[in-house]
């Protein structure tokens, strides 16, 4: 049986689900483009940006993830306290590489790229890269406050199959300050293979667990929407 301490993530929800957010307006990315200045929108800034071939095809292609200049004021409840954040919205552009030297608009999410929800959270946003084998791998890291005592990082690996950006492997890693004890989940979706790897600052034997499981389609960028909304395993994915 799996014990998730979901503790890590309980603020993090909570708030997503209760905060009333202004009307954003994000902008359409540009169709096509010789050059990444020429397909971010005017003042917005550059998060992260990786290079490399998505879809096989020897070509480089380009994905990003940008910040609008525009301050958004979110009032903030968890049912104890309010409070307001400020927040930029942010997408995410894949573009595919042709011959000719353009890129090609793939796929533009608006959510998938989080900010912080609560005023004391540490940034969730880690960066994108392309990896050499033509994965997209995102990260994030999740950490409430300054004086939480637990954290989290958070690893999606997507591949371009199907015409999508499907999520072929997961994973989540929660650690504890007072007690050292930190736990690793692996997932395969590809194998259908969950690893659980447990240790702790005491040096005890680690504990180490295989899980077998059963997905009848794969999930990707377009169909989660945003970080932590499936529910999969007992764990948020």
């Amino acid at each position: 049986m799996i014990y998730l301490k979901t503790h890590f993530l309980w603020m993090f929800l909570l708030a997503n689900g209760l905060y009333a957010q202004g009307e954003s307006s994000y902008p359409e990315l540009s169709a096509k483009g010789r050059s990444i200045q020429e397909i971010i929108p005017l003042g917005w800034q550059l998060l992260s940006e990786a290079r490399g071939d998505l879809n096989g095809d020897g070509l480089e292609d380009v994905a990003f993830a940008i910040q609008s200049p525009i301050l958004e004021t979110i009032v903030y409840s968890d049912g104890y306290e309010s409070d307001t954040l400020q927040t930029k919205p942010r997408v995410l552009g894949i573009y595919f590489g042709n011959r000719k030297g353009n890129f090609k608009k793939v796929l533009q999410s608006n959510t998938f790229i989080i900010n912080r929800s609560t005023p004391a959270m540490d940034e969730p946003f880690k960066g994108l890269q392309i990896l050499p084998r033509g994965e997209l791998q995102i990260n994030f890291y999740i950490w409430p406050c300054r004086d939480c005592t637990t954290w989290s990082s958070y690893e999606y690996k997507f591949y371009y199959q199907n015409k999508a950006f499907e999520l072929v492997e997961f994973e989540q890693v929660d650690s504890q300050r007072v007690s050292g004890e930190e736990t690793t989940y692996s997932i395969e979706f590809r194998t259908r293979t969950m690893a659980i790897h447990t240790t702790d600052s005491d040096e005890e034997e680690p504990e180490n667990q295989i899980i077998k499981f059963e997905l009848l389609q794969l999930q990707s960028i377009k169909s989660l929407k945003k970080p932590f909304q499936w529910v999969f395993q007992n764990l948020h994915i």
